[in-house]
């Protein structure tokens, strides 16, 4: 059971909740009907998709079984966009990892740290100075990996997405390299060092990872993340990149 489907839960679950009235007995003190218990946890433990779940609550919305507030409506709606939206970033996320440019800068990267024997002892002085940081403060690193050539194609992507008319927008990307360290950003991050991270280690194994709904730290949003496995033209592990995008419309429907 992810983390990030709790985080949901409580979120969607409970603003449906506030709002509805059960029409069978709309007179009667409210009580939190069994087939929203059940939903709730067979969703949780991935006994039923996202999409069934989303069915689920919009029969009962469509019957007037539940009848729900404009705001609380539209988090099925918002449910339904982003699934599509989610959908359409990671199909993105996937021709964005095969970037040349980006796959150079990774390369290059990787060619760096290869040839350094002491490439441990520098990725932790980075992370000291990194973290150390203060948080409006920009250290040359960061600056250096926000500037350049991938990083700028990120920033175009985020950017463009940002004045779309998408509900919910790239809150940033980044790229690391194999040795698990950022290359490119589109904005600081918590940490330089990316591979003691979930997301990370389970995109290298698994070619993909998907967290929905928790709050992102670098990115200052409620953020479901995508990360990916990058390979080179000949199948070799390179690096993993991420993708985090804002989803707090699932949570605020006063906007």
């Amino acid at each position: 059971m992810k983390r990030g489907k709790l985080v949901v839960v409580s979120s969607i679950v409970f603003a449906v909740m506030i709002g509805f009235t059960i029409s069978a007995s709309a007179q009667e003190e409210p009580v939190i009907p069994d087939w929203i218990k059940t939903a709730v946890t067979f969703w949780v433990q991935d006994q039923i998709s996202d999409l069934e779940f989303i069915n689920i609550i919009q029969y009962f919305v469509e019957n007037e079984i539940i009848i729900l507030p404009s705001s609380d409506d539209r988090i099925i709606e918002n449910l339904q966009i982003f699934q599509s939206e989610l959908n359409e970033k990671i199909q993105q996320s996937q021709a964005l990892r095969n970037n040349a440019q980006i796959q150079q800068t990774i390369k290059e990267s990787n060619k760096e740290f290869s040839e350094n024997p002491n490439f441990n002892s520098l990725i932790e002085n980075r992370e000291s100075e990194w973290v150390s940081t203060e948080k409006n403060q920009i250290i040359p690193l960061m600056y250096d990996l926000m500037q350049n050539d991938a990083a700028k194609i990120l920033q175009a992507i985020v950017e463009q997405d940002q004045k779309s008319d998408s509900l919910f927008t790239y809150a940033e990307i980044f790229v690391t390299n194999s040795y698990g360290v950022n290359v490119a950003m589109t904005g600081k991050t918590s940490d330089y060092i990316q591979n003691d991270e979930v997301w990370w280690t389970e995109a290298q194994q698994n070619g993909i990872y998907l967290e929905e709904g928790v709050f992102d730290e670098s990115a200052g949003v409620y953020a479901s993340d995508i990360a990916l496995k990058i390979v080179d033209d000949k199948g070799n592990f390179i690096g993993v990149m991420k993708a985090v995008i804002n989803v707090e419309q699932l949570i605020t429907t006063d906007k």
